[in-house]
């Protein structure tokens, strides 16, 4: 086996900004510096302006070429990178990934140039026989999840089962040879059928078994119904309000992961409300026994990003009764830990018991993690042996895959170095 001449990346970019992708001298300094980016040695560039919109261009240096087109109108766009000697295509990649800010990115790696191993002995290689040769160029596209603003990780896709852009978000469904099927929003893996019960059931089941009699629930995003589906495992609930803002990460969830809600969605105790998660907090009248925060990251541009902020903590503090609950979805975990100690000190600013808790979830690529806050309540208090028989008496015991009276305990044993970086 012998290594490609060269080294050929293809993307595909969705989510692009379209004033960007349909800025002629932007993109064409965007390419340039990728190349730069790559050490390639940048020697001619050519560009064109559509009418009405749209870009095309190739860069070629002397390693071979980077080339583009854009698509302002669905905010799409298609590149390539193709080098060969002692380059960096991947960093080249990275760099038109942000310069464009796409929220969903595809990459193939197609190795040019193998030559056929052989043996003396050996036919000479047919085309119908691609098992003769020495490096099989891929057949799969790989998915860049970004774990963080500085980390990504490749997920090799088995094939797309959907994707599709709503009023809110990218929304995709892939089947992937690591974590088979995942819900993936905005360039972000949500759930993926390996591992989302771990998440789920962490979720919902510490700050459920806490409360003595949770009846009144309100889940906060969740839209493909998994948080609901461990809510209504609970049978003490009598009603579970999910509010999610975007109808079509349902549906589609519905469609393509009904394993996820588990027929939650056809429970008579389930009320579904297509709405704004900060409109309903100032709005509701209700009063809750529990409340699940179960939102993407609050991070800009998304539809969860006013829920960073201690007036809607109040808000969330105000629907809940006086000895309610409330869990966080609140971030990672790991060396990435800002945005949860951030969040950490805003609730700490509106309830009395915090109680910071954090999972291992192999499809995030790092630690995740939830808070735990309430007035009156601290899941801390439990021991194993309460939590176990809290969900004999109220569950299918047997449903759960995950959680129970250690892991319980488990999940709020937190190490000093998190404990330190949730210091003010």
């Amino acid at each position: 086996m012998v290594q490609p001449l060269g080294v050929h990346y293809l993307l595909e970019l969705r989510g692009c900004n379209p004033t960007v992708i349909n800025d002629l001298p932007e993109v064409r300094r965007i390419l340039i510096e990728a190349a730069k980016q790559a050490k390639a040695t940048v020697l001619d560039a050519r560009f064109h302006q559509f009418s009405p919109q749209g870009v095309s261009g190739v860069v070629v240096v002397g390693e071979s070429h980077l080339s583009i087109h854009t698509w302002p109108e669905y905010g799409y766009a298609s590149a390539d990178i193709y080098t060969c000697g002692h380059t960096d295509p991947l960093r080249a990649a990275f760099y038109i990934v942000e310069a464009l800010q796409a929220k969903s990115v595809y990459c193939m790696i197609i190795g040019r140039g193998e030559h056929p191993v052989m043996s003396d002995e050996s036919e000479p290689p047919s085309p119908f026989s691609p098992a003769r040769w020495g490096l099989q160029p891929p057949t799969d596209w790989l998915f860049v999840d970004y774990v963080n603003p500085s980390a990504a990780t490749l997920l090799r896709v088995k094939s797309v089962l959907h994707s599709s852009r709503s009023a809110y978000q990218q929304i995709d469904v892939l089947e992937t040879e690591a974590f088979g099927r995942c819900l993936i929003l905005d360039g972000r893996v949500q759930s993926a059928e390996a591992d989302e019960f771990i998440y789920h059931e962490a979720l919902v089941h510490p700050a459920m078994v806490t409360h003595p009699d949770p009846r009144q629930v309100l889940i906060l995003g969740g839209g493909e119904g998994a948080t609901l589906r461990e809510v209504l495992r609970h049978r003490t609930v009598e009603r579970a309000v999910m509010v999610e803002i975007d109808p079509q990460v349902i549906d589609i969830s519905r469609r393509y992961l009904p394993e996820w809600s588990d027929g939650a969605f056809d429970d008579p105790r389930a009320e579904i409300r297509i709405e704004d998660a900060v409109h309903y907090l100032q709005e509701t009248g209700d009063r809750f026994d529990v409340i699940i925060a179960d939102l993407t990251e609050p991070i800009p541009d998304t539809p969860a990003e006013p829920l960073l902020s201690r007036e809607m903590f109040q808000a969330m503090h105000r629907c809940l009764k006086p000895d309610g609950i409330l869990v966080n979805q609140s971030g990672g975990t790991g060396t990435f830990i800002r945005t949860f100690a951030h969040i950490y000190q805003i609730m700490g600013t509106v309830f009395r018991h915090l109680a910071p808790c954090s999972i291992q979830m192999t499809s995030f690529a790092e630690p995740w993690g939830f808070i735990v806050a309430s007035d009156v309540h601290d899941p801390r208090d439990l021991t194993p042996e309460e939590v176990e028989a809290r969900l004999s008496r109220r569950c299918a015991r047997e449903k759960l895959r995950y959680y129970d009276g250690f892991i319980h305990r488990a999940l709020f044993t937190i190490p000093r170095c998190f404990q330190k970086a949730l210091e003010p």
